[in-house]
């Protein structure tokens, strides 16, 4: 055996025979001190790469113009308004006149001789229909606000679930109310008794 091999056989004894002698409550302590070290270490690093996403995140959206976030914000809402238009909103049975489908924008088919410009007055469902104009009052027509208030493409005033907007002297606010050109629901009074005035930009 050469002096080299003597030499390091002579080390891996002394270091066998420290760790032998070691006691055990230490080695036990310098494990678990060991594992403390390690879960703090991987407990940073966690931290640590939750701060950069967080960081990218906050200065990509910030990288883009405000115009062009306000832009494409108008452009979902837009988006939105053009899918709840092509839907019909849901069936209701219009105080025993049958089911109807909401319509959120397209034209009811309820009857022929319905409610016009021209015809602008008629009796129908028990009651006198007339029509009113908000482009005659500046669109000021309600006495409440009217959740969703659009135009349809019947030219009726109508609210986001697609019910007309009528006035009525006879009925509470809020009730629904089968008309000739469609279900309605009472936002206004202040027309005659036993009439149902149909809000419209005619």
């Amino acid at each position: 055996m050469s002096k080299r091999e003597v030499a390091i056989t002579i080390i891996a004894l002394a270091v066998a025979t420290v760790i032998f002698f070691i006691p055990k409550s230490n080695k036990s302590d310098l494990s678990e001190k060991t594992e403390q070290v390690t879960e703090i270490h991987t407990e940073q690093i966690k931290t640590s790469e939750i701060a950069t996403e967080s960081v990218t995140e906050h200065i990509t959206v910030s990288a883009i113009p405000k115009e062009v976030r306000d832009m494409k914000k108008k452009k979902q809402e837009e988006v939105t308004t053009e899918e709840k238009t092509e839907e019909s909103t849901g069936s209701v049975d219009v105080n025993g006149y049958g089911w109807v489908q909401l319509q959120y924008s397209a034209q009811y088919h309820i009857m022929d001789g319905h409610l016009t410009r021209s015809n602008g007055s008629i009796r129908v469902f028990g009651h006198r229909e007339t029509w009113y104009s908000t482009n005659e009052s500046a669109g000021q027509a309600t006495a409440v606000s009217i959740p969703g208030k659009h135009v349809a493409d019947d030219g009726t005033i109508r609210d986001g679930d697609g019910y007309i907007c009528v006035a009525s002297s006879d009925l509470p606010f809020y009730s629904i109310v089968m008309t000739s050109v469609g279900p309605g629901k009472v936002y206004d009074c202040g027309c005659s008794s036993g009439t149902i005035d149909v809000y419209t930009t005619w």
